[in-house]
């Protein structure tokens, strides 16, 4: 643009060859800007039609918007992610503040990111699949950036308080016998050593570990 002189009139768009999702817009015979055709048609950019320069400002505002949203859910879709960790991925992109922010709202208006939903899914894979208890799960919802009450709000619903106890021994217990499996030929004390501070890593209670050892497990 810098070299294209005033009146800016559009001398031809034209699909691009490697994306044909985009076109390319030349002003007055000289590439100026490529943009998505559906903001083409939007702004009519069509042979013949003169563009002010807030026109253009406008249009490299819009590409702006895409390219965020884009950047967004490519991040998103891939796997599912917090609010939290979409806001760091934006600025670890060099996206400013504000637009890190529409970028969340944006997901989260399209259900993109769901917070609570994403705390229930973790919670309900970390048990089955890693067998972690509610001290461990509380610690990396956390900090995965969802907030307190959703974080002790799911917890609840997985573990109600009437049969959480009975819960949390059955997934210890779970946890302690696939980690007996790979502590070999250990003597006992060694054994019982490893295996204490492995399901205290897991989050579980020394109350509920006690348990877990007078069963004779270790």
């Amino acid at each position: 643009m810098a070299s294209i002189q005033a009146p800016y009139i559009i001398t031809s768009v034209v699909v691009q060859k490697k994306n044909a999702s985009r076109c390319s817009v030349f002003l007055n015979g000289e590439f100026a800007f490529g943009c998505m055709i559906d903001t083409a048609v939007r702004f009519g950019l069509t042979k013949g039609k003169e563009l002010s320069k807030q026109d253009v400002e406008r249009l490299q505002e819009q590409e702006d918007i895409i390219a965020l949203k884009q950047t967004a859910l490519r991040y998103a879709t891939y796997k599912s992610r917090t609010a939290e960790e979409v806001r760091r991925k934006m600025l670890e992109k060099e996206f400013a503040p504000e637009e890190a922010e529409y970028a969340v709202q944006f997901l989260e208006e399209f259900g993109y990111v769901d917070d609570r939903k994403y705390a229930r899914a973790y919670i309900k894979e970390a048990v089955e699949r890693k067998f972690m208890g509610v001290n461990r799960l509380r610690q990396e919802l956390l900090k995965r950036g969802i907030s307190k009450f959703d974080v002790e709000d799911a917890l609840t619903e997985a573990f109600p308080p009437e049969s959480s106890k009975e819960a949390a021994f059955e997934t210890a217990l779970a946890a302690a016998e696939k980690k007996l499996r790979s502590l070999g030929r250990k003597d006992e004390e060694k054994r019982k050593q490893a295996l204490v501070g492995y399901l205290q890593r897991q989050g579980f209670s020394w109350e509920v570990i006690k348990r877990v050892l007078a069963e004779g497990i270790g």
